[in-house]
């Protein structure tokens, strides 16, 4: 069963290798670059996963996470970051806040955790 993943990353090589893993496994994928533009996506499309960089320009990935929260959206998220550790502290703030993916990741942990993701997101419907 084909699942919608939305990839939002401001660096083009990290959305063309994500859509590239989670493609190859199946899924639908659709990525932008900014937390704006997602939003402008999920409006039209609700995900069954997001994967989120955590420092984006002008809205970060934490400012996403609170318009969605605050919407009543609770899209299963995965949130990517060379900062895991600060990204960690956010973990609490949001039950739709899966994981944090440690920024350099490996392709087989991206994957793992993706459809762990998508697996258990499925459970709950």
């Amino acid at each position: 069963m084909n699942k919608r993943v939305l990839i939002v990353d401001d660096q083009p090589g990290i959305r063309i290798l994500l859509e590239e893993v989670i493609r190859e496994e199946g899924h639908e994928v659709i990525s932008v670059g900014t937390g704006a533009k997602a939003l402008d996506q999920m409006k039209r499309q609700k995900p069954d996963l997001l994967l989120i960089d955590y420092k984006l320009p002008v809205l970060d990935g934490p400012a996403v996470l609170d318009k969605l929260k605050d919407q009543g959206h609770f899209i299963p998220t995965i949130m990517m970051s060379g900062l895991a550790e600060e990204a960690e502290t956010f973990r609490q703030n949001y039950d739709f806040l899966i994981d944090v993916l440690a920024k350099p990741f490996d392709i087989l942990s991206v994957r793992k955790m993706v459809n762990q993701a998508l697996k258990e997101g499925s459970n709950q419907v």
